[in-house]
């Protein structure tokens, strides 16, 4: 690298930490909110983030004294988390500690500082360095491997010009850096409980986007939601999931259409929102058995980090397959709209007749109707377009 290229970079680290620095009093508090949640949650990997906040907070203090030397500051912190805790942190843990105490910065700054938005880059390179020494003390080729991996997908990612190219993009990505053969891209709406098939990768793309399945009906999934939705909007861990026996954990329809064996569920996420987004499903081939390394975590929610912030730019946009009416050409009733949410939601005609106090003839009516309109051939893909085109969310 280039003196001039090493010095302009040294410079960012500098502005991010004199920022940090003049608002510490305020970032140090809302940590010590933090870290108060945590322990009231009995998370045990508490201690990571409280080390790290000491550690920093000792920094920050010794910049009002005009000791400022980064990389100091970072090999002191790898010296002494080996001294306290005598072992390498663990990927999972650290990477979710570390974006805890980053958005702690980013909620500060906004607050304090007008357009702060414009000075995030500095402080996400700042604590991605922190990131970065923290988990490869001592694994350099690693090191260079996982990192390689996530420029390479942020790359290929950041030229998607709109909503159907990001996604296109995202499964190609997934597949192509990381070691799988197989990628389908889910939505999550109607708040969570329904996960819509967007986009697949050596898939037959017309059965995924055909999907719109009940979360309830895939239990691992859903005790990870569930988890999420009970962690507050800063605390949220989100966590790949690997699924060693398919056929114990999804509908025998995925698993027998798919040739499902092993699989990866990775979070697509915004962590500064505390948002998730939809979820990325990887495996290596149909009928394929794998074991999932504990390294490669930390890629994988690197992954879905990034392909959760640029769908996020484009989550309004029309994502509606070229079939599909225009919104604005059908018009609904609140009574029809509420008919589909409840499809959407898995509800037989009966369940939606006792919930909506129609007969079961009235409701057999009303969809048929709304099957009409929206070109649909079943009650499936009446929920799959209706959450397409933005008359439920």
């Amino acid at each position: 690298m280039s003196k001039s290229l090493n010095h302009h970079l040294d410079h960012l680290l500098n502005d991010a930490v004199k920022m940090l620095s003049s608002y510490q009093e305020d970032l140090l508090q809302e940590w010590r909110f933090m870290l108060q949640s945590l322990k009231n949650t009995n998370k045990k990997s508490v201690v990571v983030f409280e080390f790290i906040s000491e550690f920093l907070e000792r920094f920050l203090r010794s910049v009002n004294e005009g000791n400022v030397d980064i990389y100091r500051m970072l090999n002191e912190l790898q010296e002494d988390w080996f001294a306290y805790f005598q072992r390498s942190p663990e990927p999972e843990a650290l990477i979710f500690h570390i974006n805890l105490l980053e958005n702690a910065a980013h909620k500060v700054l906004k607050s304090r500082i007008a357009y702060s938005s414009k000075l995030h880059p500095s402080v996400h390179y700042l604590f991605s360095k922190i990131s970065e020494v923290m988990l490869f003390q001592s694994e350099k080729e690693n090191h260079s491997i996982w990192k390689d991996a996530v420029i390479l997908f942020n790359e290929w990612i950041i030229r998607s010009q709109n909503f159907q190219e990001s996604i296109k993009n995202i499964c190609y990505g997934f597949g192509y850096f990381l070691p799988f053969e197989r990628c389908a891209l889910f939505k999550f709406a109607n708040k969570e409980s329904v996960g819509v098939g967007l986009f697949g990768h050596h898939l037959n793309n017309t059965e995924i986007q055909a999907i719109a399945e009940k979360i309830a009906n895939i239990p691992v999934l859903n005790q990870s939601l569930v988890k999420l939705k009970s962690q507050g909007h800063e605390m949220k861990n989100f966590q790949p999931i690997y699924i060693p026996s398919a056929a114990i954990d999804l509908p025998e329809k995925y698993v027998e259409n798919f040739e499902l064996t092993s699989l990866v569920i990775v979070p697509i996420y915004v962590p500064e929102e505390g948002k998730i987004i939809g979820g990325v499903v990887l495996d290596q081939g149909p009928g394929k058995q794998f074991t999932v390394d504990t390294s490669l975590f930390p890629a994988l929610m690197k992954f879905g980090q990034s392909s959760g912030e640029l769908l996020s730019k484009f989550i309004e946009a029309d994502i509606k397959k070229d079939n599909l009416p225009k919104k604005d050409s059908i018009s609904l009733s609140p009574r029809e709209t509420e008919i589909i949410k409840l499809l959407a939601d898995g509800a037989s005609t009966a369940e939606a007749a006792l919930k909506l106090y129609l007969s079961e003839f009235t409701v057999r009516d009303y969809i048929s109707s709304i099957m009409k309109r929206l070109n649909a051939q079943n009650r499936t893909e009446v929920a799959v377009k209706a959450i397409r085109m933005g008359i439920i969310d």
